[in-house]
């Protein structure tokens, strides 16, 4: 692997260690997942393929320092916070330090110290080493998390509206087809992505999606990832994206479908899961963010269970409006 700059600027007078954050790289992926995988995160965020495709443009930097690895984060609109420490498991970590060296950060950075989407088991870990901290649910970031036989066969009366609008795409494109997403296929995705895009209102705000949408279709094979499309007419008319998160889940990180045809989504969905998901128990199609059109289409398929994660601060900030941005959006 070759060695790697440091872009971190911070420099330390007493001694100690100081962070040195880094963009994330497809080289970085064997050094990540050396923290992330051993752990066998239930949750979305620290799988690689999150980092490095919704990370890009500084978004996120990761470093490592005493056997941890923390990610920074900095979004347009939100102020800079980080994940909880991930210790390399097995070794020995002053974790309580560990934490407080992100606050110390945080506080020179001038932005309240604030560790935010941290998944159940850690939330327990930091607050075991700093109960002096304030934990708060946030369901914003919580996963979505389906059992596959359920959107494979979407039987029960749950799920009537899904498969009537299934059915309608049948009667309607009989001659339809799915097609494994091989590279072949991507200036096609992306296609469909600038179409999908033209009809929103909001498509001026979606060019940091844009670019982490080409970043999946073109590393494809580098990520891990596997993908489906459907063709309509002989054209591409939906695409998604996943990965394996655990031995019995697959991740969604991407789905894109042509709005104007009435059961496209749930068909892209239905299909993926059928052909590219068939020896998982359970499917993980990320959060919602806040979004009202989203949260309603991702409880409408009656998820199994969330992922639950949480806000850990310094002070309580229970009631405090404005933490995630707009914390409600209109879809």
């Amino acid at each position: 692997m070759p060695e790697m700059q440091c872009l971190e600027k911070e420099t330390k007078t007493d001694g100690q260690e100081a962070f040195c954050f880094r963009a994330v790289t497809l080289e970085d992926k064997e050094l990540i997942e050396s923290y992330t995988k051993p752990w066998h995160l239930g949750c979305s965020d620290l799988s690689f393929a999150n980092m490095f495709i919704w990370g890009a443009d500084g978004k996120m930097e990761f470093a490592e320092k005493n056997h941890c690895l923390y990610i920074k984060l900095d979004f347009a609109g939100v102020p800079m916070f980080f994940w909880a420490p991930v210790p390399k498991f097995g070794a020995e970590v002053d974790y309580r330090k560990a934490v407080y060296d992100a606050v110390e950060y945080m506080r020179n950075a001038g932005v309240e110290p604030t560790f935010r989407s941290v998944w159940t088991p850690f939330r327990d870990k930091m607050l075991e080493a700093c109960p002096d901290m304030y934990s708060m649910p946030t369901d914003i970031a919580w996963d979505y998390v389906y059992e596959r036989e359920s959107l494979a066969t979407l039987r029960g009366k749950k799920l009537h509206g899904k498969r009537n609008h299934i059915n309608k795409f049948l009667a309607n494109y009989p001659d339809y087809e799915y097609k494994k997403l091989e590279p072949a296929l991507v200036g096609d995705c992306l296609k469909l992505y600038d179409r999908w895009m033209e009809e929103r209102e909001d498509a001026a705000d979606l060019a940091d999606e844009k670019k982490s949408v080409a970043l999946a279709l073109e590393n494809m094979e580098a990520l891990g990832l596997t993908g489906g499309t459907i063709f309509v007419d002989g054209e591409l008319r939906a695409f998604t994206v996943g990965e394996r998160l655990q031995d019995d889940t697959q991740l969604v990180h991407i789905e894109k479908a042509d709005a104007q045809i009435d059961g496209l989504f749930p068909m892209i969905n239905q299909q993926y899961v059928l052909h590219e998901c068939q020896d998982v128990l359970y499917i993980n199609r990320e959060e919602d963010m806040g979004h009202a059109g989203m949260r309603k289409a991702k409880r409408s398929y009656n998820p199994a269970f969330m992922v639950e994660k949480h806000l850990l601060s310094l002070r309580d900030l229970t009631g405090v409006k404005g933490l995630w941005g707009r914390e409600e959006k209109e879809e």
